[in-house]
């Protein structure tokens, strides 16, 4: 495994490989560091392990020559975020234009997925912001921001087949045409599913579009659905044993954000064992230390250089087997695993 160590300071960059003991030698100067450490073995299993601020200074006894970080293993995912397109484009008359966003899932392995029951959510805080859930808590549960959206289904209802994709719109029309002829935008009259705007008495998205079921909706001033341009971290998970409707109405599963002034807000928590895939975004690389979710859901945020309304998203690499399969790379590891692309929408 390679460590690395990154100068909080200065940005200088420092990494080592591990001997066969497990064990990687620096030789840096005096200051504070990042350590982390990211690993997928042949097999699948992924091992990551991350100290937010490890302190190297001058007179430190020598007991800080010799530095453990902890690991936690993960495996790949069947189901994975393929693509995400959260940052927005400049509109008609030359407006920040966000209303456009969707998140593609794939099916990266050789069974079939049934969706039905599977959620999706943006985790707390919403922005690049310090996690204070991060900073106070041992991120056992994992917290989702004012909505959480299910698929619907009984079961079998939804499949997914291998290799094959389905895409959430937070906004189901054609962007590019008729009411709203933003030319920089996108078409998302034709994708699957579709957000809605939960202010409204009717679900408004394009006829032949399957809504999502809205099952949490713990803001009352939350009413249009939107990721942050400024980068979501977006997750996909599974209610384990138990109906969406009794885990979102028991007390338990709901606190509020650590620290907060405002304690009256509170947010769903969902175990972080029940997280099936996640995408870590942040505004620009300055930012790419406040992490939202532990080490085992994602080692490193993703950004676009070109800044929120660019029109571009982020599309998770692909390889294409000697028998012509498309797989996506998913290592938990936003920062490597995924790309700047134009909308794959949009092409």
């Amino acid at each position: 495994m390679t460590v690395v160590l990154t100068n909080q300071s200065q940005g200088a960059i420092y990494k080592s490989q591990c001997s066969s003991e497990g064990v990687a030698h620096f030789n840096v100067e005096y200051g504070y560091y990042t350590v982390s450490v990211h690993y997928q073995s042949p097999s699948g299993l992924i091992f990551s392990g991350r100290i937010e601020s490890l302190p190297l200074l001058p007179g430190q006894s020598e007991a800080t020559d010799v530095v453990k970080v902890q690991l936690s293993r993960s495996e790949t995912n069947a189901l994975v975020i393929k693509e995400i397109y959260y940052g927005g484009c400049i509109g008609k008359m030359g407006e920040e234009y966000q209303a456009d966003q969707y998140v593609t899932l794939y099916n990266n392995s050789d069974e079939t997925i049934y969706l039905d029951g599977l959620c999706v959510g943006v985790v707390d805080p919403p922005t690049g912001i310090e996690s204070p859930w991060m900073k106070y808590t041992d991120m056992s549960r994992i917290p989702v921001n004012d909505l959480t959206w299910q698929f619907p289904g009984n079961g079998k209802d939804y499949p997914l087949l291998p290799g094959a994709g389905t895409t959430i719109a937070t906004n189901a029309v054609n962007h590019t045409g008729g009411e709203y002829q933003h030319a920089n935008s996108i078409d998302l009259s034709g994708v699957d599913w579709g957000f809605w705007d939960v202010s409204l008495s009717r679900q408004d998205i394009q006829p032949g579009v399957t809504p999502m079921k809205l099952i949490s909706k713990l803001n009352p001033n939350t009413s249009i659905y939107s990721l942050p341009v400024v980068g979501p971290t977006f997750i996909v998970f599974g209610l384990q044993g138990v109906a969406a409707e009794s885990y979102v109405d028991d007390p338990v599963n709901r606190e509020p954000r650590p620290q907060a002034a405002n304690q009256n807000k509170l947010y769903l928590m969902i175990p972080k064992a029940w997280v099936i895939d996640c995408v870590e975004c942040v505004e620009t690389v300055n930012k790419i230390t406040n992490k939202r979710v532990p080490d085992e859901l994602n080692h490193t945020p993703a950004y676009i250089p070109e800044g929120a309304y660019c029109g571009k998203s982020l599309v998770r690499k692909k390889s294409i087997g000697t028998d012509g399969r498309v797989t996506y790379q998913d290592t938990n590891n936003s920062a490597e695993d995924f790309e700047v692309s134009v909308p794959l929408l949009k092409k």
